[in-house]
């Protein structure tokens, strides 16, 4: 193993569950109710294809712009007042990572500004060799687009490479790609056909170090 790539909301940070209270909150001041069931299906997406499950599921006539644009709002609310917390063990495990000569890569389907904010309010950025945002990709998770233009940028052949995720979407477009996934559990729950595509799943990073010291040839 020579490159990790790593998603960012909800698996290096605890986001997701505060990103689901903001929907359902928006949602339901404008007379909709969400359900986890439908939310983990826009885990991981892109606003492009967020956009399109909201409108599929809802009906044409669902204001996506006006409350998106809402979500956006409170979200950078979240960023600005620093109100994310990491995964237990992210820093550490990304320390373990520099210090086995391991490339780190973000492959997040948020866009570049707001993923940089939240990378200097967390100082993490000194981490990653690289990064990948999702409004500088056509086809967003779980299209393996983004995780194979993460694999040509690290230099390495697919088979030194692993991925970090804690979607199905993501989970999807890591493995399309063809890469080991291992996964941050969150949550919200994902079906069991897509747990079977992951390698071993950690409930934070203590476990992952853990895993990977008892496998020290995974970290040569």
């Amino acid at each position: 193993m020579r490159c990790i790539l790593f998603d960012m909301d909800g698996t290096l940070i605890n986001s997701e569950a505060k990103y689901y209270a903001i929907w359902d909150q928006l949602l339901a001041d404008n007379g909709y109710h969400l359900t986890v069931d439908f939310y983990r299906h826009i885990l991981g997406m892109p606003m492009s294809g967020i956009q399109q499950t909201f409108t599929h599921h809802y009906g044409t006539g669902f204001p996506f712009d006006t409350l998106f644009s809402a979500f956006l709002k409170q979200r950078t609310a979240l960023v600005q007042h620093g109100n994310f917390e990491l995964i237990p063990g992210t820093r550490t495990f990304l320390e373990a990572c520099g210090h086995h000569q391991i490339s780190c890569g973000l492959v997040t389907s948020s866009y570049r500004n707001e993923t940089q904010a939240i990378l200097e309010k967390l100082d993490l950025a000194s981490y990653f060799q690289f990064a990948l945002f999702g409004d500088e990709t056509q086809h967003g998770k779980p299209d393996p687009e983004i995780y194979l233009h993460a694999i040509a940028k690290s230099g390495f052949p697919p088979d030194e490479v692993v991925a970090f995720e804690d979607s199905k979407n993501g989970i999807l477009s890591a493995k399309n790609a063809g890469l080991a996934v291992y996964r941050i559990e969150n949550p919200v729950p994902i079906d069991a056909d897509i747990l079977d595509l992951v390698t071993v799943s950690f409930s934070n990073y203590d476990e992952a170090l853990e895993f990977f010291h008892l496998n020290q040839e995974q970290l040569q």
